[in-house]
């Protein structure tokens, strides 16, 4: 399942169902999920696994306001969103990530905030990194093989499905809480308002990767930064002739 801007909240209604795999990485010791939703950020995707009735019935796959059927039949019981969302930082069972987070050789902050201003000569509310608006945004510089640690914060009053182009975030703690569950693999992380998470990743593939905002418009309203690798260039730049802008 694949979503645009805003959350989409995903469930089974009166059957049991696990949690597979999220941003194309699988989840470790899934246990069942009974009366509880999914929550998936913009352009966040989920792996579900339903379990067809013997009678040739089917299962009721709910996604928000739209539903689909698994199985034969064609009907299944129905029932409204459960409200209770899947906590994945404590759904599943630990192991071993292949480093040490905590052993970080680069630690940033990604403060989101708000405040007034100018972008791209237009004057109006705008969203701010680390305090200030585009194109006075962070460049995130690592080395190949590094290991980074940040802190993601949201103060803007608005929620923010941010993705990192090229790689995967794990999640290390939501709000001062831990993850304690399966390793929590991302590459889009839903910042609702007022939430910080603390990530970490290994800089394992050399490029200039944006990271930003997957609800698009506030992408191109300025809530973009970007991961850089110490002797990777590039020849585009923004603005000139092509006119190069976010998103």
């Amino acid at each position: 399942m694949n979503t645009g801007s805003g959350v989409l909240r995903a469930w089974v209604p009166g059957a049991q169902y696990r949690l597979l795999a999220l941003d194309g990485r699988d989840l470790h010791g899934p246990g069942t999920v009974t009366d509880e939703a999914v929550a998936i950020g913009g352009g966040g995707r989920a792996d579900l696994e339903v379990t067809v009735p013997d009678d040739g019935g089917s299962v009721r796959v709910r996604l928000g306001s739209q539903s689909v059927l698994v199985g034969p039949g064609d009907d299944a019981p129905d029932g409204d969103d459960p409200r209770t969302t899947l906590d994945l930082l404590t759904y599943g069972t630990p192991t071993d990530v292949g480093f040490d987070p905590r052993a970080a050789d680069r630690r940033f902050d990604y403060a989101i905030g708000r405040r007034p201003g100018f972008v791209a000569g237009r004057p109006g509310l705008q969203w701010t990194i680390n305090g200030h608006t585009y194109p006075d945004v962070p460049m995130y510089v690592v080395s190949e093989g590094d290991v980074v640690q940040m802190t993601l914060r949201n103060s803007s009053g608005q929620g923010h499905p941010m993705h990192l182009h090229g790689h995967h975030l794990l999640v290390l703690s939501r709000d001062g809480e831990p993850s304690t569950g399966s390793p929590w693999w991302t590459d889009s992380l839903e910042l609702a308002a007022g939430e910080s998470y603390e990530v970490a990743f290994v800089a394992d593939n050399p490029g200039i990767w944006m990271d930003h905002c997957h609800n698009l418009p506030h992408a191109q309203q300025g809530l973009v930064a970007h991961l850089a690798y110490e002797g990777v260039d590039t020849p585009y730049l923004l603005g000139g002739d092509a006119d190069n802008a976010p998103e």
